[in-house]
């Protein structure tokens, strides 16, 4: 996966009571790269992912994937979501500079 991030991703498990979201900026150099997503239902559902855990499509998938009608939350959301919450206060909502340079969708697999 090249670098900088498409816009649109997909969880494969829920974050945040979510699994749509859009980078809306991304940093750091190297192995220190990150990405900072916005939920496509809740803009205030907020986090900062390291760029090698969007690389791992068992747990991300570039682009907006399919998925099944119900979907419910699970006690371990709450859980995870505690977890996150210190990676949404880093996270911040202005774009980055090339913005519109970047892909809605992994062209690589497409």
């Amino acid at each position: 996966m090249n670098w900088p991030p498409n816009k649109a991703w997909t969880s494969t498990t829920s974050r945040l009571g979510f699994r749509h979201f859009v980078a809306i900026n991304y940093g750091g150099k190297g192995s220190d790269r990150w990405v900072n997503l916005v939920s496509v239902l809740d803009g205030q559902a907020r986090l900062r992912v390291s760029w090698q855990e969007m690389k791992d499509s068992s747990m991300w998938n570039s682009g907006w994937q399919q998925l099944p009608k119900l979907e419910t939350k699970t006690p371990d959301d709450q859980i995870v979501n505690q977890q996150i919450d210190q990676n949404m206060q880093e996270a911040c909502l202005h774009p980055s500079e090339d913005f519109d340079d970047r892909q809605w969708f992994d062209q690589e697999n497409s």
